[in-house]
């Protein structure tokens, strides 16, 4: 269960997530995620165990821990360096709430849950209802939004539904940002302000983070990124761009611990997967605990023990810039 973990606790975890960052996975620029993800004892040994399962070459994870649930694919915009609205082919809907209710009752020991895949998870109609039943068994929720939804009402929801952290897309500055999404990076600005101020206002524990893409289109932007949000932001946080590269090694999200759910229900290997083209079961028929140690996922971790890389993985490979980790590698 995602509880919370005590000061002492958390100092002890956020020391282990600092030497892993630094000395095993060698991007200290990683600690902070480590640090959100696994802020218990608990799930920094979950962490450790899935992790010594991938270097084993085990077919098999050792336990699964999070969920990413993709509560629709519907967006309001067209980022050009989003597939949703630009060369998404899969249908388009909204999961539904049973789905999401049993899938959290399933599984009421994650350590957390992204209510976010790909598209806008603020236009599902129930979202305030869906976080907060999560918050309500014990299970972190997290959400990740383009921001273009954050009048009053919204923000003031946000607040209540016992969400833990959101994190807004912010692609470097006003002119890439712009340029890339078509909508205003000042009022984007602006409402990130405000909901921080109301937040503040009312002792909501709340975390309000960004994250920025960093491609060749964007690269130029990231120092003043940096330096815009701190400050502003809980975290500041930058990713590079999926880019289309050889794969030469096994990739750890296969052993990581978390499950991708799409909104109708069919579970992908990995949040790369924005066509579901690499399904190993379907949520709405099997529970996810059997699903990610079934016959396809451990047909998927012995391929690339193996290095024969299935499709969807041969070429996935991250944008290189020396100021941004990878994280699949």
């Amino acid at each position: 269960m995602g509880r919370k973990p005590g000061r002492l606790e958390k100092r002890i975890a956020g020391a282990i997530a600092s030497a892993a960052s630094t000395h095993y996975l060698r991007k200290p620029d990683l600690r902070e995620l480590l640090e959100v993800k696994f802020p218990t004892l608990d799930s920094v040994a979950r962490a450790a165990m899935n992790e010594l399962w991938f270097r084993a070459g085990r077919e098999t994870g050792w336990r699964l821990t999070s969920v990413n649930l993709e509560i629709t694919n519907h967006c309001n915009l067209y980022c050009t360096i989003c597939p949703v609205n630009t060369t998404m082919r899969r249908s388009k809907g909204f999961m539904e709430p049973a789905l999401f209710r049993r899938i959290i009752d399933e599984n009421a020991d994650f350590d957390f849950v992204l209510t976010f895949q790909w598209g806008e998870p603020l236009l599902h109609p129930e979202v305030f209802d869906l976080v907060a039943y999560a918050a309500g068994k014990g299970v972190r929720p997290m959400l990740t939004s383009n921001g273009t939804r954050l009048d009053p009402e919204r923000r003031a929801r946000l607040l209540d539904c016992g969400l833990e952290r959101i994190t807004f897309s912010v692609d470097g500055d006003r002119e890439t940002h712009e340029r890339i999404r078509g909508y205003s990076y000042d009022r984007l600005h602006a409402d990130i302000l405000a909901l921080r101020g109301e937040r503040d206002r009312a002792g909501s524990p709340l975390k309000i983070d960004v994250s920025m893409v960093v491609d060749e289109t964007t690269g130029e932007a990231l120092d003043r990124y940096f330096a815009d949000w701190k400050g502003i932001a809980d975290r500041v946080q930058a990713i590079p761009k999926f880019t289309p590269r050889e794969r030469t090694t096994a990739c750890r999200e296969l052993w990581r611990g978390t499950a991708v759910v799409l909104w109708d229900g069919r579970v992908s290997v990995c949040c790369a997967d924005s066509e579901g083209a690499a399904i190993v079961g379907d949520a709405t028929v099997t529970p996810l605990q059997e699903i990610w140690n079934g016959p396809e996922m451990r047909t998927f971790r012995r391929a690339h023990v193996e290095g024969r890389f299935p499709r969807l993985c041969a070429f996935c490979g991250e944008y290189d810039d020396p100021r941004v980790s990878k994280r699949f590698s």
